[in-house]
């Protein structure tokens, strides 16, 4: 469900978290005074570039760039991107279509319908515009295009059934080794839009917007408005909602190489794992799509807060939107100044989301965990989802007895009546649950508490599934501003069985005692007998004498 403003995207790049380029914005912010002193800041979820390109990242820290060496590169071995021993180059790169050689690649995509029907999309095309081919003895990845699928009998809110997919990872190349460094996956419901306007996105050269030589990502939309999700020469696909109660799969061959956490805009997810050969996995995920509240708040900058001027001035951890003289800052919700503008900005918004956006994405965490049962780097460990206006944008924090996770939200929905709930899944290894917990292989139960600022509500739960490997978690319902979730494992403990010897019952003698001899006298006629006995009878024909 949409309702308000405008989601934005990007024209220009600048740093994120290590150099992970996050697209910038040009939109139309409604409403936005071009007033001097006011300022604004979002915080809403960044769409991913739908383009492959290179990061030169020692050049992100100069503040010239020249023709030879540029900060953004679409091919390998020009405008300085060398594949060479002193380079430091991250490269993004956006999965093709499986096809019959194994590599990281998109499989299939399933929607099941809200009568739960499923269908199985087709895939129609890639999106036109320029790519790079992979150089294998540099093991150095080839760079696609977002794809185009058809779910036919399966529409989305504006009637039709195309569907998106791009999924992209980011690769580190330094000192002549290639690494994997992030991963992401999204899908998102699309129609068509055409116009002369709209370009073949991508990477271009020349003067930027301060008139300086440079390069910068292009995302094709005529006045930016960051709408599109994928353009070419004449077309945009633009952004739409999914129909209600939507739940997607999305099949994936992936690197081994991408492991840890995972965390995503989804619900209920289910997920399975399989090994392919030393090198590769098969990853389906299967999850319903969420709708996530935004924040676009105004203030004046000559009241802020030092924290609100000091975050709105630091363009490392930002993207930047214009409108007129005025420019605001977009914050991903996954930062943890992300969180912390949510709070500190509630009153400027009036503890009110701008506006409500349907999601289905997942990417990968950075594990910066020192437990041995939480950042095994061999395999995937976890699964964590919200649909929080803001949240941890990390793996689950052990405390020695709980995990805990934060996230972050206004309180009221865009008509400024309806509470915002929240949802939260946790997807773990089963084995590295019980290693945490220390526990055996018998059923484990959960509880889930959330910790808030007005008091501690409680939302009691148990294992919602514990199949092939994976412990499967849920909380819902709970409200905003700061929750922290805290959850917490219990297993019964097992009942030693006390071992009974098979001891004989104890066998009682009774001593026999002797049996006493009477003695009585018999008579028939004149002769007398005496019989001893113990008990004495007279014979026949004889009589007792008395």
């Amino acid at each position: 469900m949409r309702s308000g403003k405008k989601s934005i995207t990007g024209l220009f790049t600048l740093i994120f978290l290590f150099v992970l380029a996050l697209p910038l914005s040009a939109a139309d912010f409604q409403g936005f005074s071009t007033e001097s002193d006011t300022k604004a800041i979002t915080v809403l979820d960044i769409i991913p570039n739908g383009f492959s390109y290179i990061s030169n990242n020692p050049v992100f820290w100069q503040v010239d760039e020249t023709p030879e060496r540029t900060k953004f590169c679409d091919e390998f071995n020009t405008r300085g991107c060398n594949l060479d021993s002193n380079s430091d180059l991250s490269i993004t790169s956006v999965l093709p279509v499986c096809a019959s050689a194994i590599e990281n690649c998109v499989e299939s995509l399933q929607i099941t319908k809200s009568d739960g029907t499923l269908v199985t999309a087709k895939f129609e095309k890639y999106f036109k515009g320029k790519t790079f081919a992979s150089i294998p003895n540099s093991n150095m990845p080839s760079g696609s295009r977002p794809s185009l699928w058809i779910a036919t009998g399966a529409p989305n809110s504006a009637g039709t059934e195309k569907y998106i997919v791009n999924t992209s990872m980011i690769w580190n190349y330094r000192a002549g080794a290639t690494s994997v460094y992030n991963f992401q996956a999204s899908v998102y419901a699309i129609q068509d839009k055409f116009s002369p306007g709209y370009t073949d996105s991508g990477i271009n050269t020349g003067p930027n917007i301060n008139g300086k030589f440079g390069s910068y990502t292009n995302t094709g939309e005529i006045n930016f408005m960051g709408t599109c999700i994928a353009t070419e020469a004449g077309y945009c696909a633009e952004r739409v909602e999914f129909a209600p109660n939507t739940r997607i799969n999305l099949k994936l061959k992936l690197s081994n190489k991408v492991t840890g956490w995972l965390q995503g805009r989804i619900s209920s997810p289910a997920i399975e794992l399989t090994t392919i050969d030393g090198n590769f996995n098969n990853l389906s995920v299967t999850a319903d799509v969420v709708e996530v509240p935004m924040m676009y708040a105004q203030f004046k900058k000559s009241e802020a807060s030092t924290f609100v001027k000091d975050a709105y001035d630091n363009r490392w951890y930002s993207s930047l939107g214009f409108n007129g003289r005025s420019e605001w800052r977009q914050f991903a919700p996954n930062q943890p100044v992300g969180m912390e503008l949510v709070n500190a900005l509630s009153s400027a918004t009036k503890d009110t989301a701008a506006e409500v956006r349907t999601y289905w994405n997942v990417s990968s965490l950075p594990n910066v965990s020192n437990n041995p049962c939480m950042a095994d780097t061999s395999k995937l460990i976890g699964f964590v989802t919200t649909n929080a206006m803001a949240y941890s944008g990390s793996a689950p924090i052990w405390d020695g007895s709980s995990l805990q996770y934060k996230v972050a939200g206004l309180h009221y929905l865009p008509d400024g009546k309806t509470l915002a709930t929240g949802k939260y899944d946790l997807v773990m290894r089963s084995e590295s649950a019980r290693c945490l917990y220390g526990f055996t292989n018998a059923p484990i139960s959960a509880t889930i508490s959330i910790a808030s600022a007005d008091g501690e509500q409680k939302v009691a739960t148990t294992v919602v599934n514990e199949k092939n490997g994976w412990l499967y978690l849920a909380a819902s319902g709970f409200t905003f501003s700061a929750p922290v979730i805290n959850i917490k494992l219990t297993q019964e403990a097992i009942k030693k069985e006390e071992v009974k010897a098979d001891i004989p019952a104890p066998v009682t003698t009774t001593p026999k005692v002797a049996a006493k001899v009477s003695t009585i006298k018999c008579v028939k006629g004149g002769t007398t007998k005496t019989i001893k006995a113990v008990n004495p009878k007279c014979p026949a024909g004889y009589r007792l004498k008395k």
